[in-house]
């Protein structure tokens, strides 16, 4: 039997409980979405994954060399800009996005004006049902589709199809993946580096080494002296795999050394080929580790070359 005593401790417990658990769901609903958070909503099964933190490159003034004076002088960037009240450079803080069978999902976090976007997409000939809307790619058979996942976080995809973006939900089936701490990651699987046709030659040597890898992991960062590094995370079958992969990733670096002493060339550190013979290599059991370093004059190069 309940009595009055049980009701003033019982009472006062379950008030508790339900301001704890909506304090929960408060903190969830209004967190901004960090990188497991962003990549959870993406179908990354067979796909490749890639994550920016685009708000780090722009603190660090990385994203405002590359390209970002050019894009916002172009008349239809402008255009945009004024008409949807967003631009890249100011409101997006991240980008998750997964590629799979021809399309492309993405999460994106950060400052949107939906009914901005929306009144965007109905003006360029596209349509808008309550939040989700579709319109016209740059290409024929390409359709963008995109929708509000949380206020700060938009679904959005490219493909032919009208309902990509329905694609990019959360879904507790999905499997996790540990992302990188670097802020520039991409996960790709070993398959998907068969297609990989249009990469400069050096880049290509290292690729056969890899299409038998059960993962790969490129990233971008700092290393201990604040210096721009590129790194690469390979993880083979076995220990007896890794170390011969090891081996290869070895005698690559070496042959291209090689190939530019033989034309009496020294390394360029402004070209990918200078930056590639720099690199160093490591193996810890089943994976091997490369990291080459990303001198100022390449970041400089690829930054001239996007004016």
């Amino acid at each position: 039997m309940i009595t009055r005593f049980h009701l003033r401790i019982v009472v006062p417990l379950l008030v508790v409980c339900m301001l704890a658990a909506a304090g929960i769901y408060w903190f969830r609903a209004r967190r901004s979405a960090g990188p497991s958070d962003l990549v959870a909503y993406l179908p990354t099964a067979n796909a490749s994954v890639f994550y920016i933190d685009v708000d780090a490159l722009r603190r660090s003034g990385i994203l405002g060399m590359l390209g970002g004076a050019k894009t916002a002088e172009e008349p239809d960037y402008q255009q945009f800009v004024q008409q949807t009240k967003f631009d890249y450079r100011r409101d997006l803080d991240a980008i998750a996005a997964a590629l799979k069978d021809g399309r492309v999902y993405f999460a994106l976090r950060g400052r949107f004006h939906w009914s901005d976007l929306r009144d965007y997409a109905m003006r360029q000939g596209g349509s808008c049902h309550n939040d989700f809307c579709v319109a016209a790619g740059s290409q024929p058979n390409r359709r963008i589709s995109f929708y509000p996942l949380k206020p700060d976080v938009m679904a959005m995809a490219t493909g032919p199809d009208d309902f990509g973006a329905y694609q990019v939900a959360a879904q507790t089936a999905r499997p996790a993946l540990s992302p990188p701490k670097e802020p520039v990651w991409a996960i790709i699987p070993a398959v998907s580096l068969q297609g990989m046709d249009t990469l400069p030659a050096a880049a290509k040597a290292f690729v056969p080494a890899m299409q038998s890898a059960e993962q790969i992991v490129f990233s971008i960062g700092a290393d201990r002296d604040r210096q721009l590094q590129l790194g690469v995370r390979v993880t083979c079958k076995d220990a007896r795999a890794a170390s011969a992969l090891l081996t290869q990733f070895e005698g690559t670096a070496q042959a291209l050394r090689e190939l530019l002493a033989r034309q009496h060339q020294k390394p360029d550190p402004a070209d990918l080929s200078g930056l590639l013979v720099a690199g160093g290599f490591r193996r810890d059991e089943r994976q091997v580790y490369g990291a080459w370093p990303i001198p100022k004059a390449f970041v400089d190069a690829v930054a001239s070359s996007a004016y």
